[in-house]
């Protein structure tokens, strides 16, 4: 089916347990089951990582991988749009269902910068002219 409409995602993990402030729901055998990945139906989990530098290359262009992943890759090129019942489709890693893996997209960032030096006054300007942003799961 073209851009998985109404089919199930590509099933990349084993869904361990949900949980929310009212009950926790876990799915026994995930992870001694005979057929992995099967326990709970097709599951796809992603995520991405980032440093807790704000100056670091990553860290800067984290909404640009959030972006790809989840609009572009995801929803528009897979048209993967559903949630696991009980828990949110988006979210910081605490808040998300228990894995027993999942993939990661790598932000690799090029900027180029034009430096201008003033000898009358001694200042330096750098500028960026360029930047190359490359998305590797």
């Amino acid at each position: 089916d073209k851009n998985c409409v109404a089919a199930d995602p590509a099933d990349n993990t084993d869904l361990c347990s949900v949980s929310s402030r009212d009950y926790t729901v876990i799915f026994p055998g995930d992870d001694r089951n005979d057929r992995p990945f099967e326990a709970e139906g097709p599951v796809h989990c992603h995520g991405f990582a980032y440093s807790n530098d704000p100056s670091d290359i990553e860290t800067r262009y984290r909404w640009n991988n959030l972006f790809y992943v989840s609009m572009y890759d995801h929803l528009y090129k897979r048209g993967y749009v559903r949630n696991v019942p009980g828990s949110p489709m988006c979210g910081c890693v605490e808040n998300m269902p228990t894995v027993s893996r999942s993939d990661c997209t790598q932000t690799d960032v090029e900027e180029t910068y034009r430096f201008d030096y003033d000898s009358a006054d001694g200042t330096l300007q750098a500028t960026l002219i360029d930047v190359l942003v490359d998305f590797n799961a």
